[in-house]
């Protein structure tokens, strides 16, 4: 280590100097711990909204709440340290832009998007030290200056986007400046009575422009000043060769700001505003889905790849800085991440010159370069994310939508192949599309000892595992499953039902109608029912084809590309649905219908009633219990619970001779009963918008595709309805 690069600090006496090597070697691991949280954060920030795995989702939790200790702490230790170095500039900085976090990682819970407030507090205190560290420290080496307070000024600017970026998302700020605009625009519907769901004309939903809404609120609503806004009659109505609708890209795009205005849409239910175009005029709306979203050859494919770009954008809003960039500051939304990226390659290569002229070993300088290398390479992926993401892809299709210039072949064509690539550029999917999976008479006995352990390790910050409650491996949301939902909504018209019309439309209403809910109390207790059942018949039929019973599924395998589907998708629907079904009422009871107590104790119930069940005591095979309870007569069990009506409606459907029937009654429900359960109202549906930062759920989606519906909320079950 140089000898000039180290010196004693001010006022200290020697006779309390520490060990410099020590004290560097503490603060360097400390800084190299802040910059591996940077990297979680940039990383698997970006990963959150896609994933459910509960490890990705508690290590960023742990990266984003330590980060606050970890700053203050090393910037404490690098403030009082006797010893100073001239890298401890370039390490103060770091650990700013470790506070100042990333743009796809804003807040990890809703909560503290509300408290925005104390995260400006404790910012501008970390910033003022960290200021005054580069005051002091930083001016020894002249050529760290330029791109070190380069790099202060832009992570400053970034710290006050993200700040106002949790202000602009807060409850107060959302309903006032950025909903309420859009809100009373929409009134304006009902005076556009021409429209066409194939083309979207008629439909102005609103894709940009709140800014003008706002100022001009009252011109707004009459539709007077619609030029200064960017709606979806206007991008679908574009014909411009990067908009086309004779192409599949083309196409994809005009999705893109499809999903942008129909985020807006549930933003303003998380608001708690009316929706006033589906009390206007709640044909248009139906027809939007019904003769829109779900009409031409890829119905399915597209509906939910618009719907799941959609809760992206909603997810964006409340988790990550992505909004406040492209709808405050658009023209300077992509400089931060460019000015970023710029000052830290200069200031790397300004470190790495100086290594290279230095005789001897400076274990310092080594390691901020190293670390420097990282963040460059990390802010490097941010700006990669910036030009990929779908609030990218907007901006610039507005751009080009509203430029007709740039429409135009000739001398624009420079301007139109780099719009044209960077539309290209592709980032991970919003979804991993997979659904969770549940099994009660799988799982009943099963205890999670690993969590518990934690419980009382961490003392009582994770929840104790209740008993029975053991999740399945994830299964891949099939193109079998959207079809089966698609289907079914589109036979209801957005009339839903608890099942009982599936039932009738396959004959078996009067034999199977009584596991129907009756109340809404009653619905969890049917679900379970039917779960139950469905899991016995899975097991049967599992046991069947292991035995040489391929040929079922063998003879019905040409029906896949027909109208009926075979014995073998119907299974797999079914009981995937199933599955899921239960996985809410175990993990999730907020996101169904009914208080998630009243889920819990019904789920409890069913759990203690097939423990205490003689017959399965000590049985652990999965084959062997399904025999039991189908051997099993109606009284030997607590009738009034799921495990035993579960094993009388399975025997019940064993009795359809028509193995094809037998399975299509059951996926035909499955389908029904999960567009039934996913209508809720605007209190409930911030459980939803909490759900998004856990890695989405199926049910969220069906949510959103219901609302753009006009189904707004779930109808009485049962009797309730008369």
């Amino acid at each position: 280590m140089a000898a000039d690069d180290v010196a004693l600090a001010p006022g200290t006496s020697p006779s309390h100097r520490r060990h410099p090597i020590a004290q560097l070697v503490y603060i360097t691991v400390l800084i190299s711990a802040g910059v591996l949280a940077m990297f979680l954060l940039h990383v698997l920030g970006s990963l959150r909204r896609r994933s459910s795995n509960k490890a990705l989702h508690a290590v960023v939790l742990g990266a984003y709440t330590l980060s606050y200790l970890l700053v203050s702490y090393s910037l404490g230790l690098m403030q009082d340290s006797e010893d100073y170095f001239n890298e401890f500039a370039v390490w103060a900085v770091c650990l700013l832009m470790l506070l100042g976090g990333t743009d796809n990682l804003m807040a990890c819970k809703l909560d503290e998007v509300d408290n925005w407030k104390s995260f400006h507090v404790r910012h501008l205190f970390k910033g003022a030290l960290v200021v005054l560290i580069v005051a002091v420290y930083g001016g020894e080496v002249n050529e760290y200056q330029k791109p070190l307070w380069g790099i202060l000024c832009v992570n400053i600017l970034q710290s006050c986007v993200r700040i106002k970026s949790m202000r602009m998302a807060s409850k107060s700020n959302l309903l006032s400046k950025n909903v309420k605009p859009i809100s009373d625009y929409m009134k304006g519907e009902d005076k556009r009575q021409l429209s066409s769901a194939a083309t979207m004309k008629g439909y102005r939903y609103v894709v940009a422009g709140e800014p003008s809404l706002r100022n001009h609120r009252k011109e707004a609503v009459d539709g007077s000043r619609d030029k200064e806004i960017t709606t979806v009659e206007q991008i679908y109505e574009c014909e411009g060769s990067l908009l086309s609708s004779k192409s599949k890209r083309g196409m994809r795009l005009k999705d893109i700001c499809l999903s942008m205005a129909l985020s807006k849409m549930l933003n303003r239910r998380f608001a708690g505003f009316e929706l006033a175009e589906v009390k206007a005029n709640r044909q248009k709306t139906s027809d939007f889905v019904f003769q829109g979203l779900l009409a031409g050859d890829n119905k399915y494919e597209r509906a939910f790849r618009v719907i799941e770009v959609e809760l992206g954008f909603v997810y964006d809003l409340y988790y990550t800085r992505y909004p406040f960039l492209y709808q405050k500051i658009r023209h300077f939304a992509l400089g931060l991440p460019v000015a970023m990226v710029t000052f830290c390659s200069w200031l790397t290569y300004e470190l790495f010159e100086k290594h290279k002229i230095k005789e001897d070993e400076d274990i310092p300088l080594t390691a901020t370069l190293c670390l420097m290398a990282v963040v460059t390479f990390l802010e490097a992926f941010q700006l990669y994310l910036h030009m990929a993401s779908d609030w990218f892809k907007v901006a610039l299709i507005r751009g080009y939508v509203t430029r007709r210039y740039l429409q135009r072949s000739g001398c624009t064509c420079f301007s139109h192949m780099v719009i044209g690539l960077v539309l290209r550029l592709k980032a991970l999917r919003p979804w991993e599309s997979k659904l969770g999976q549940y099994s009660l008479l799988e799982k009943y006995n099963s205890t999670r000892y690993r969590s518990n352990c934690c419980h009382f390790i961490t003392l009582f910050l994770v929840d104790k595992a209740k008993k029975g409650r053991k999740r399945g491996d994830l299964a891949k949301l099939s193109i079998q499953v959207k079809q089966a939902v698609i289907d079914s909504l589109i036979r209801s018209k957005g009339q839903l039902t608890n099942g009982a019309r599936s039932l009738e439309d396959n004959g078996v209403h009067e034999l199977l109608s009584w596991a129907c809910a009756t109340s809404d109390e009653m619905l969890i207790h049917s679900i379970l029912v039917w779960h139950v059942a469905t899991t016995i018949c899975k097991n049967q039929l599992d046991a069947e084809t292991a035995k040489g019973g391929k040929q079922i599924a063998v003879e019905d395998s040409s029906a896949v590309s027909t109208a009926a589907p075979s014995v073998q998708d119907s299974s797999a629907v079914a009981s995937s649905l199933s599955q899921y079904c239960a996985y809410l009422v175990a993990f999730s009871p907020d996101l169904l219908p009914g208080h998630s107590f009243d889920s819990e104790s019904i789920l409890d119930q069913s759990i203690e009633d097939a423990r205490n069940f003689a017959p399965l005591k000590g049985t652990k095979k999965m084959k062997d219990k399904c025999k039991i309870l189908m051997s099993t007569s109606d009284t030997s069990i607590n009738d009034d619970h799921p495990v035993a009506q579960g094993a009388r409606l399975a025997r019940q459907l064993t009795e359809i001779q028509d193995k094809a029937l037998q399975w299509k009654v059951l996926s035909d429900f499955w389908a029904e009963m999960m567009l039934y359960v996913a209508p809720c109202d605007d209190g409930q549906a911030r459980a939803h918008l909490e759900a998004l930062a856990r890695g989405g759920e199926f049910i969220t989606h069906l949510w959103a595709l219901l609302t753009h519906a006009g189904v707004l909320n779930r109808p009485p079950t049962g009797s309730e309805a008369a």
